[in-house]
């Protein structure tokens, strides 16, 4: 025969609802003082401890890895012609220089440099190049009394190098955008192992 058992009730009732005794786990308590214990520990070794460190400087510290990783087989790259034209030609380097573009340049010249509130890219006309190095001391000193930012305090040298090296891709593309700006100048020397 079967007995049934009483329900453990604690002995509360409210509008003739019993309020059933039904204590919370004992891990459950382990894990609710843990989490206080171990935030005693975090605010006082993230606040105040000098072994800590701060997003930026993780950020900085991630930055320097990977610039060591992307251009550690380059070293310092130098802002001439010969230097942008070989660029040009290496595709793991144009990959790194669209994501700077995408980054910061799409904004204003559009994902494929066709041109936003920024020149066309993409054409063969230009308004402060002549040269393909004269693509490195646009990015870096900026153009149109500061309509194109000045990007050497933002950007390291190499980082402006292959973006240089990326623009002078873009060259002949002709993605629809802004209608061409300024004067058309002779053509980019060609890039190494890259047919035109």
């Amino acid at each position: 025969m079967k007995t049934t058992q009483e329900p453990n009730v604690t002995g509360h009732e409210y509008d003739g609802i019993s309020e059933y005794d039904n204590p919370t786990p004992g891990w459950w308590h382990i894990l609710f003082f843990g989490s206080i214990l171990f935030s005693v520990f975090y605010i006082v070794f993230w606040h105040f401890s000098p072994l800590s460190w701060t997003v930026h400087e993780a950020w900085e510290k991630d930055q320097v890895n990977d610039y060591k990783r992307i251009f550690g087989t380059v070293g310092d790259l130098k802002p001439d012609q010969e230097t942008i034209v070989k660029m040009a030609g290496d595709q793991q380097m144009l990959s790194v220089a669209r994501s700077i573009f995408v980054g910061n340049c799409a904004l204003c010249h559009g994902r494929e440099g066709g041109g936003i509130n920024g020149v066309n890219l993409t054409d063969d006309a230009y308004k402060n190049v002549k040269t393909v190095e004269d693509l490195y001391t646009v990015i870096s000193k900026g153009a149109n009394m500061g309509a194109m930012p000045a990007w050497e305090q933002k950007l390291s040298k190499n980082e402006r190098v292959i973006l240089a090296s990326y623009l002078m891709t873009l060259r002949g593309k002709n993605v629809p955008g802004r209608a061409p700006e300024g004067d058309v100048i002779p053509p980019f020397p060609a890039v190494p192992g890259v047919g035109r």
